[in-house]
């Protein structure tokens, strides 16, 4: 069994770089290995008492994030990796430590991307971002949802396939609602939603 060492006490470099969308993004940490020789293994769940540690990926732009969810394969990473395109910065790839509403990267992942069929990549990250939209990937929703907020967060959910052309329009279209750019007329975000 390989061991990630505990990471958490490492500084990021203290002159962060702007990233996209304004956010303040980290470097990226230098790499650490593996520990094969059974060193003691530090959760995430004991370095951050009140967290959950779940798959998803995540990104942010102007202190706002997305939070992607779904099986693996359902597209989270490549959806990231578009919206990264489209202005948003990282925040996390594969696996996310949640907050409440807050997310950030565990250290052993930080800046980390992985782009299926290409490889690992390094990326500058943003080391907490509060989200605002949650988007299940994998489960088509309805035409026209009725209004769904997380339980635990009251983030707006979205249920997209993950898969079809026009879903990068779709969650960025959400994104705006929740910010204020258009105004919640039905749908996900609609009134029933509690907004």
């Amino acid at each position: 069994m390989i061991r990630i060492p505990d990471l958490s006490s490492e500084v990021a470099n203290s002159s962060p770089d702007k990233g996209a969308g304004g956010d303040a993004a980290q470097s990226v940490p230098q790499p650490s290995k593996p520990d094969l020789e059974g060193s003691q293994s530090v959760s995430s769940r004991q370095r951050f008492p009140d967290s959950e540690n779940i798959y998803a990926s995540c990104v942010v732009r102007n202190g706002k994030a997305i939070l992607l969810c779904g099986a693996s394969g359902t597209g989270k990473s490549t959806l990231a990796l578009q919206l990264m395109d489209a202005g948003f910065s990282l925040v996390a790839d594969d696996r996310v430590v949640m907050r409440g509403a807050y997310a950030s990267p565990p250290p052993q992942l930080a800046g980390l991307l992985e782009v299926r069929g290409v490889g690992i990549l390094r990326t500058s990250f943003v080391t907490n971002a509060r989200v605002i939209l949650k988007v299940f990937l994998g489960e088509e929703g309805a035409r026209l949802p009725i209004p769904e907020r997380d339980p635990r967060t009251g983030v707006v959910v979205l249920r997209l396939n993950g898969g079809f052309p026009g879903d990068l329009n779709r969650i960025i279209a959400a994104f705006k609602a929740c910010c204020g750019d258009y105004e919640w007329y039905a749908g996900a975000g609609g009134k029933g939603a509690g907004l």
